[in-house]
């Protein structure tokens, strides 16, 4: 199948919308027409007996920047219409419109890699002219940022041109590379990409990567994908980008991705998700977290806090990592992350927070976390300034539904993604 399209003349210039640019560079201001034709792969090429047109192709920088489409350029007006309005160069000073013409191809879009101007015949009445399109290879990608051209230069000729537009499909690429990754459990041998833990648990990730085209593996990387809200939790490489650490430290879904890239810039991703999730039980379960601090933030550059829940009454014990009372509480520590599990029963505690470091009030801070049931079922966090020693009454907890009642005000959430904040200085 073939298509055709026919300039008039006046301007020179032919500009065919998919196609290539086809400049005819002269002196003059009116040029003869141009006519575009489009082959198909496997149409019978027309049969054209002429002389062969000597081509040079000198330096190719003065012509890049044309717009695409055909053009038959035979002026300097006509030279100026194959670029952008008030774009256009000068014209090379080498060339000698007076005797010599121009043949330029450009491409149209960044899926043609490679065009060349083949070969030129001329006739007593018509100079025919063969330009080949390359496009990009199956799973190939362009890198260049500008688009295809070529440009040829001829002896003068004063004829209607007919350009033949013949299409190849550039060599395959092969299939971009394949990423892998699966964690486990650090005191654990099976490996998965889903896999359930508990705050506290060290999980260790490893990526595999794949070359499956001409290219070879460049770079491949493990990185932290998302985060539950207030967790610190980071990576520690051992050895090389492909195995890493980490210790899951708030409840909520953890998301590693593996990413694989080849020579051509092709990547291939896959990613591991971790579910920290909270047991189905009755106890309550109250977790300090952390919110307002940058990812790249310590958290033991964090103000250092006790979380504490006591009986009601002046005669009531108070509980907290410091001063554990069995049946009251249960509490661990991990650097700034406490994690406190109430016994069953029907109890109305009440909740604090002891500060011993000053909390500046755009720093890192507390935030509390209740999950009954599997559930969570309150949340609450401090923005304000605290001095040393200071108390933060959280509200009273009420142990038969995980509720957290705070003096009649709802409870505060954190954001989803912490605020970029400068780490509180530790009060010495």
């Amino acid at each position: 199948m073939r298509d055709s399209s026919s300039l008039a003349k006046g301007t020179g210039l032919a500009r065919l919308a998919g196609g290539a640019l086809f400049v005819l560079l002269a002196a003059c201001t009116t040029t003869p027409a141009v006519t575009v034709v489009r082959t198909s792969p496997g149409d019978k090429p027309e049969e054209i007996k002429g002389d062969h047109v000597k081509l040079k192709r000198g330096a190719q920088e003065p012509f890049a920047g044309a717009r695409p489409g055909f053009y038959a350029v035979r002026s300097t007006e006509d030279w100026e219409h194959a670029w952008p309005v008030g774009t256009a160069p000068p014209m090379p000073p080498t060339l000698d419109t007076s005797k010599q013409m121009v043949f330029l191809a450009v491409a149209e879009t960044q899926a043609i890699t490679h065009v060349k101007v083949e070969r030129v015949l001329e006739t007593a009445t018509f100079l025919y002219a063969w330009v080949r399109e390359t496009k990009v290879g199956e799973y190939c990608t362009n890198k260049s940022p500008e688009r295809a051209f070529d440009a040829v230069v001829a002896a003068r000729a004063d004829k209607p041109v007919k350009v033949f537009v013949e299409e190849d499909h550039g060599e395959s690429c092969g299939e971009p590379p394949v990423a892998g990754i699966e964690c486990r459990l650090t005191h654990q041998q099976a490996w998965t990409n889903k896999l359930t833990a508990q705050p506290g648990d060290a999980v260790e990730c490893a990526l595999t990567a794949t070359a499956r085209g001409k290219f070879e593996l460049v770079d491949k990387l493990l990185s932290m994908a998302e985060l539950p809200p207030g967790s610190t939790s980071k990576l520690a490489f051992k050895k090389s980008s492909e195995r890493a650490e980490m210790e899951v430290d708030v409840y909520g879904t953890y998301t590693i991705t593996a990413e694989a890239a080849d020579e051509a810039g092709r990547r291939g991703k896959a990613a591991a998700t971790i579910d920290v999730k909270p047991p189905k039980t009755k106890d309550v379960l109250v977790q300090l977290v952390w919110a307002g601090f940058d990812r790249a933030d310590m958290a033991d550059t964090f103000p250092r806090v006790n979380l504490r829940v006591a009986e009601e009454g002046p005669k009531g014990q108070r509980c907290s990592a410091e001063i554990p009372i069995p049946g009251l509480c249960d509490v661990k520590t991990r650097g700034a992350y406490t994690y406190m599990r109430i016994p069953e029963g029907d109890r109305r505690l009440p909740v604090s927070i002891q500060f011993l470091d000053e909390r500046f009030e755009k720093g890192p801070g507390p935030c509390v976390h209740v999950w009954y049931d599997g559930v969570r079922t309150g949340e609450t966090c401090d923005r304000a300034h605290r001095d040393a020693d200071e108390i933060w009454r959280v509200g009273v907890l009420d142990t038969t539904t995980g509720k957290l009642i705070q003096d009649g005000a709802p409870p505060s959430t954190p954001a989803e993604a912490p605020a970029p904040a400068a780490p509180a200085p530790k009060k010495k």
